[in-house]
């Protein structure tokens, strides 16, 4: 049964108001004085809290904001007889659940008490979870002894620590900007807030913008309901754009209006919504080049570049691969219930000796595989056998398939073609950039057809991780 604590001076009430709720579903106890109930609320908590609000000493207010700081998710509820919007806006600042005024509506009362004692549980859990999302994403899961990697964290720290620069992150793709991006998130003031990111190579122009900024009802035909853009979810938090040298011009000039204002409109809509937020972008093309070829707007390159930095590939760091393939050992063996110790001599050579056009995501990949098929207490050069076909290629030695690629006959052109992107993603280790690159598409056509033959990966359906 929930304990609940009722605070007024007038005990006359506050008696009348523990009867009301009704025995046998709440346990309640009648306090007149506010620090007798914080005394008592510290030795034995109570479930939830019914405080007045105007009392001599301490007021409703200073009794909720006391309470709130040491359980985040308490039930507040304060009660007035002297109801106006000031004193309404003062006591949900200071966190209270709800505001209620005398003569309460009891089964009003009791029906948000249920509520609230019935979605806490929900409440801390959520909490839980973003705290270990907050250890998971933070600086020091940027692994790395490379002076590279320590001018990669000492960047977070810096940025996380003022409240609303842009961020730019440069690199290959698979340097770990996604990570990068969080942990900057999860180490400033935005943490209290959500972390939203979309990848703006995943959707046409058209759909991106809706995503985006949200739209009215009846604002296209598809439009049945209104709905919240992804920068109004992000508000008080960080929203991420990924591959942001993707983004059609006129999402570009709407983005650019937004920073310059911190206000939107819906598509269809005419009101102004007002949005604080940290934005954070990245992309693995040299956006400078983009904007002297004109394909993205200077004015936001400028306005995205506040704070920029350039995530190293695995190449130049190749002192902190023993570091990181050991990190994704013991990643893998809680995740596989494996015993794995270590990764011998042979087995590190051969890693040392790739060059990791993946970067760090091709070495999380190939340690994922080793520890699935490997079954021996470390892991040997042997347990890497497609790293070891791409050495013997990269060195020029023999393999086994031939260099030129070859089509079986009676191949429909559409049925060619998905061979030949297969061939081509298998060729370059699923290295997307390079894929587009060798031929002659962009990403975003490149997913586009990956959807359309059925090359995409499960966890791919919503674009390509940057």
């Amino acid at each position: 049964m929930a304990k609940v604590y009722i605070l007024d001076d007038d005990v006359i009430h506050a008696k009348l108001v523990a009867a009301n709720l009704g025995p046998g579903r709440f346990r309640t106890q009648v306090f007149d004085r506010p620090d007798a109930l914080l005394a008592h609320h510290a030795e034995e908590p109570a479930d939830a809290i019914i405080t007045d609000l105007v009392m001599p000493d301490l007021d409703g207010v200073e009794v909720t904001r006391r309470l709130r700081s040491g359980d985040r998710h308490l039930p507040i509820f304060v009660l007035t007889g002297h109801a106006d919007v000031a004193t309404a806006i003062d006591a949900l600042k200071a966190g209270a659940t709800e505001y209620l005024t005398k003569p309460v509506n009891i089964d009003e009362l009791t029906t948000l008490l249920t509520r609230a004692l019935a979605e806490r549980p929900l409440l801390e859990e959520g909490a839980s979870l973003e705290q270990a999302r907050g250890k998971e994403y933070s600086v020091e899961a940027i692994l790395g002894q490379h002076p590279q990697v320590e001018a990669v964290r000492a960047f977070v720290r810096r940025t996380a620590a003022v409240p609303r620069p842009s961020v730019l992150l440069l690199g290959e793709s698979g340097t770990g900007k996604n990570l990068v991006a969080r942990a900057i998130h999860y180490s400033s003031a935005h943490s209290a807030g959500r972390f939203v990111e979309i990848n703006c190579s995943a959707l046409p122009a058209t759909l991106l913008e809706a995503e985006l900024f949200g739209y009215k009802k009846g604002a296209f035909t598809d439009a049945r309901e209104a709905k919240r853009g992804l920068i109004e979810v992000a508000d008080g938090g960080t929203l991420f754009l990924d591959e942001i040298a993707e983004l059609g011009s006129e999402v570009q000039a709407k983005l650019l209006n937004f920073l310059e204002s911190r206000r939107f409109r819906r598509l269809g809509g005419t009101d102004e919504i007002e949005v604080g937020l940290r934005l954070i972008t990245a992309t693995n093309r040299d956006l400078k080049e983009q904007v002297d070829a004109g394909k993205f707007r200077a004015d936001l390159y400028y306005r995205i570049t506040v704070a920029a930095v350039t995530l190293p590939p695995l190449r130049e760091i190749k002192s902190d691969i023993p570091l990181l393939a050991d990190h994704f050992r013991e990643t893998f063996n809680r995740e596989f219930k494996k015993r794995v110790e270590s990764l011998d001599a042979t087995a590190l050579e051969a890693l040392q000796a790739w060059n990791w056009p993946g970067n760090v995501r091709e070495l999380r990949n190939v340690i994922e595989r080793a520890l699935i098929f490997g079954d021996g207490p470390s892991l040997k050069r042997s347990d890497l056998p497609a790293l070891g076909q791409r050495e013997r290629r990269a060195r020029g030695e023999g393999d086994s398939r031939p260099d030129k690629f070859q089509l079986p006959k009676g191949l429909s052109l559409a049925e060619a073609e998905r061979e030949y992107i297969r061939h081509t993603l298998e060729d370059t280790s699923g290295n997307i950039q390079r894929a587009a690159e060798i031929l002659g598409i962009s990403r975003k056509n490149l997913w586009e057809k990956r959807k359309k033959y059925g090359l995409l990966e499960p966890s791919s359906d919503s674009g390509e991780p940057g």
